[in-house]
């Protein structure tokens, strides 16, 4: 019989709101073509190669699903029936670790965990009959399965990914107001940014977008150095991930020398955002440097910042974050055709820079409705759009 993972399999790349086109583009670029975004979900096609090219790729993001089937589910038993018809044989070992989540949205059924219970039990009972065996013993690899009922139709959904595709592994200290490496790279892809143009972060706080920017720059893969909820999978072949780092490493741009720089008035930021550096593989490619935002010049033309700067909230207040902007704005008018992006939640961000954004779109940054301000310094050159 054929391997399940060797088929063609309906797969499901999930990412943040308001950050679905970098990650398109990001598919485009590894070769998945014709792709929809709908709601932070990407639907594509691929084996269990493409399962193991995506996760070790995709830098914005969240999670790569599996989407296993799709039937409607008005009652208790359309839910067990539906499941327990799937062959999670062709998945599942007989001492699989099952771990069920799910949600119920506008739907007849909305009782999370009653539905958890009832697809978890048709998933055992499904084993028990395929495997001959009065129990399972769940002391094997973790398989994460979903369940999404929306409008009285259910979704089942294997996760390839498990912990989040934003931890890459070097960031094994947190700083205040940390910023997601996804999100931290999609921020810079949606910039002007290019690996030939100078780049600032001035708020670089724990590194996050400078580490980020720099393995953009020399094309170090995300997941190269991390392990997936697929690894050891049953039938998931080991070669594919093999396969997928190697291409990735071979792909690495070694003798780039980009010109990053990162700062922050905090000492301990800078510490900390070396040592991530060093962690990330990248320790050598970032200036890195202790200076106030109001200090922030360059001799460089034509580059490009990408920053996180404090929102006046946990960091902040709203009087010191009003004072750090305006001596943002002052310095960035001093410096030669530079572009400049920006997030935050600070509604009075552009009074205080003293500059109307040429364009702003709605992200969220840990749950806090943000936005993210675009200054070019050309307006044609927006390689994003």
């Amino acid at each position: 019989m054929e391997n399940v993972f060797d088929k063609q399999l309906n797969l499901i790349v999930t990412c943040a709101s308001g950050i679905e086109k970098a990650t398109k583009k990001e598919l485009e670029r590894l070769g998945f073509l014709d792709t929809q975004a709908i709601n932070g979900e990407i639907a594509v096609n691929g084996d269990g190669l493409a399962v193991a090219k995506l996760n070790v790729n995709l830098r914005t993001a969240d999670r790569v699903y599996i989407k296993i089937a799709e039937f409607n589910a008005e009652t208790f038993d359309d839910l067990f029936d539906g499941v327990n018809g799937v062959r999670w044989e062709d998945y599942f070992p007989k001492n699989a670790k099952i771990i069920v989540n799910g949600k119920c949205v506008r739907s007849k059924l909305f009782a999370i965990s009653a539905c958890q219970s009832i697809v978890k039990k048709a998933v055992v009972e499904r084993l028990c009959r395929a495997y001959g065996v009065p129990r399972i013993d769940e002391n094997g690899n973790v398989y994460g399965l979903e369940f999404r009922i929306f409008k009285d139709k259910c979704e089942l959904l294997l996760d390839t990914t498990g912990t989040g595709l934003h931890k890459r592994g070097y960031r094994d200290m947190v700083g205040i107001a940390p910023i997601r490496e996804t999100l931290a790279s999609a921020l810079v892809l949606m910039s002007d940014y290019y690996h030939s143009r100078p780049f600032a972060d001035p708020f670089c706080g724990s590194g996050t977008i400078a580490i980020e920017t720099a393995r953009i720059a020399l094309n170090i893969a995300s997941g190269k150095d991390r392990t997936f909820a697929f690894n050891g999978w049953k039938n998931f072949n080991p070669n594919y991930i093999k396969r997928v780092v190697e291409e990735a490493k071979d792909k690495e741009i070694k003798n780039a020398k980009p010109q990053i720089f990162a700062s922050d008035i905090d000492p301990k930021a800078i510490k900390l955002a070396k040592h991530h550096a060093e962690r990330a593989g990248v320790s050598g490619v970032i200036n890195f440097e202790v200076k106030d935002v109001k200090n922030f010049t360059s001799d460089l033309s034509f580059g490009t910042i990408v920053t996180n700067p404090p929102y006046g909230e946990r960091v902040y207040d709203e009087q010191d974050a009003r004072r750090c902007y305006k001596n943002f704005g002052i310095a960035y008018k001093k410096l030669d055709r530079w572009s400049a992006f920006v997030i935050t939640s600070a509604k009075y961000f552009q009074s205080e820079f003293n500059k109307k954004a040429d364009r702003e779109r709605k992200l969220f940054n840990s749950n806090r409705e943000c936005r993210y301000f675009y200054y070019y310094a050309n307006k044609r050159e927006n390689h994003f759009e």
